[in-house]
């Protein structure tokens, strides 16, 4: 055992007042040990002095001067850690709160189409390009039938193409 944890374990007896009460090891330190047998020989002779000094009550001056003193040091730190302690709390419960609100008013995801509906869906389409089929060859072939009368035949015949008035 070290002198250090033997002063510790001797400050720690004297604190609670029971120095009687001190372990084996402790006790077996401090016989072997001059420093410790001194340092604890002026432990108990300091706190008989104290023991014996008069009792006078404190004025209360005085310790409003010691509470001003030490416990209101510093101002400005308690109210400064406060206003941040607040203002964290403020930001988490801001952060909770639209968490929750969101979660509570999300719109909810569209569900997925039933394979009836892309059947359908599919069917129309078909049914859409069919007839966009149908339409674009029909106007092809009264373009080219078009083409063919106005231009192509009386080319062939050797007649010169009339053009026909366009349409506004």
């Amino acid at each position: 055992m070290t002198c250090e944890e033997t002063r510790r374990h001797i400050h720690e007896a004297h604190d609670d007042g029971r120095t009687a009460a001190l372990p084996e090891l402790v006790r077996a330190h401090i016989a072997a040990c001059t420093a410790c047998r001194d340092f604890e020989d002026d432990l108990r002779s300091l706190t008989a002095a104290l023991r014996e000094l008069p009792q006078a009550p404190l004025p209360a001056d005085a310790l409003d001067a010691v509470w001003r003193e030490t416990i209101r040091a510093r101002p400005g730190a308690t109210t400064t850690m406060g206003f941040w302690r607040l203002a964290a709390a403020a930001v988490f419960v801001a952060v909770l709160s639209a968490t929750s609100l969101y979660f509570v008013f999300a719109p909810a995801r569209p569900k997925e189409p039933s394979p009836v509906e892309l059947a359908r869906a599919s069917a129309q389409a078909e049914m859409v390009f069919g007839y966009t089929a149908r339409a674009l060859a029909a106007t092809r072939d009264a373009t080219a039938d078009r083409v063919l009368a106005l231009r192509v035949s009386p080319a062939v015949r050797g007649v010169a193409a009339s053009h026909p008035p366009r349409r506004p």
